[in-house]
């Protein structure tokens, strides 16, 4: 019986109108010249991955950790690591024929500030046990954005499935940007609303996974912004998104003058949701002791914060 080694490259797929980026992985496979089949033990097929980001940058983002974990309804469970998406494409696992859910979580190891759990099985429609994502710190920034997601995929005997991952973002990012900061005044800064750790099994939108929980992380704190500078900054800060049933991002500024004056004022601004950036810019000069933070949409992944004319109610 002849065999022919099949080898496909890998390719990157850039689909304009979703603007989505896909990179394609397969590996070399002995593919059975007469039956077109790809032998694999009794019963048994093979599954490899593709792997693919919303958006075309992410695609070039560094990723140091792969997690995958399959399940299927007859029991099976595996987990596999690796070390990057490069690494990951040589990916090919044999499985008994049958439907199987599949979870990748990209840059949620130690090493990246994150902690992972498992309980029971979710009740999301899949067989996956309930995941969740923590930060080891609330404040701990982690110097990679992480992301993941969860399909479907099928397993037949003797051939080759791919499973099609879109990963999503998971960390909000955060810019804050104080101008005119009179010299010698220290601002220190506190943020309160993130949640505490993310379902990665849960559905957060149709096809988007990773639903915050309801129970609020430690304060977020900011120190010594401003001190010696004209303007103050707080660049790209990763934190995990509001959590479940929060309704705002409320900042805490504590205010130092030259003089010896403190003084502490308060800004209720949106939800930060999973993956998107917030940037907000404040002239020191225009500060007050209850501020109402309004956004306009910069781009997709994007917001813009500032504060609005309304000026919250102190016994609110």
């Amino acid at each position: 019986m002849k065999k022919t080694y099949i080898l496909i490259l890998a390719a990157a797929a850039l689909t304009l109108g979703a603007c989505t980026h896909k990179t394609h992985f397969e590996v070399d496979m002995p593919q059975d010249e007469d039956s077109g089949k790809y032998p694999a033990p009794e019963g048994q097929g093979f599954l490899g991955n593709d792997l693919s980001w919303e958006d075309v940058a992410d695609a070039k983002s560094d990723i140091t950790s792969l997690k995958f974990t399959v399940t299927g309804a007859n029991g099976v469970k595996e987990v596999h690591e690796f070390g990057s998406p490069t690494e990951a494409s040589g990916w090919m696992v044999p499985l008994p024929a049958g439907e199987y859910d599949v979870l990748v979580a990209a840059n949620m190891d130690a090493a990246n500030g994150f902690v992972l759990g498992e309980t029971v099985p979710t009740k999301a429609g899949h067989t996956l046990p309930a995941t969740y994502a923590s930060l080891t710190d609330a404040s701990s920034n982690p110097s990679r954005q992480a992301w993941n997601g969860i399909a479907h995929v099928t397993v037949e005997k003797d051939k080759m499935a791919t499973v099609h991952l879109d990963l999503d973002r998971l960390l909000s990012l955060f810019t804050l940007t104080i101008k005119n900061v009179p010299e010698g005044t220290g601002i220190d800064v506190t943020m309160r609303g993130a949640a505490s750790y993310v379902t990665l099994t849960d559905e957060l939108t149709a096809g988007h996974w990773g639903l915050p929980c309801e129970e609020i992380s430690d304060d977020i704190t900011f120190e010594q912004l401003g001190a010696a500078n004209a303007a103050s900054a707080i660049d790209e800060f990763k934190l995990l998104p509001t959590a479940k049933g929060v309704e705002n991002t409320t900042l805490f500024f504590h205010i130092r003058t030259a003089e010896g004056l403190q003084l502490d004022y308060k800004a209720e601004a949106p939800r930060m949701e999973n993956g998107k950036k917030y940037v907000l810019e404040m002239d020191f000069g225009r500060m007050s002791p209850y501020m109402l933070i309004t956004s306009v949409s910069i781009n997709d992944w994007t917001e813009g914060w500032a504060i609005s004319g309304e000026i919250l109610n102190p016994s609110n």
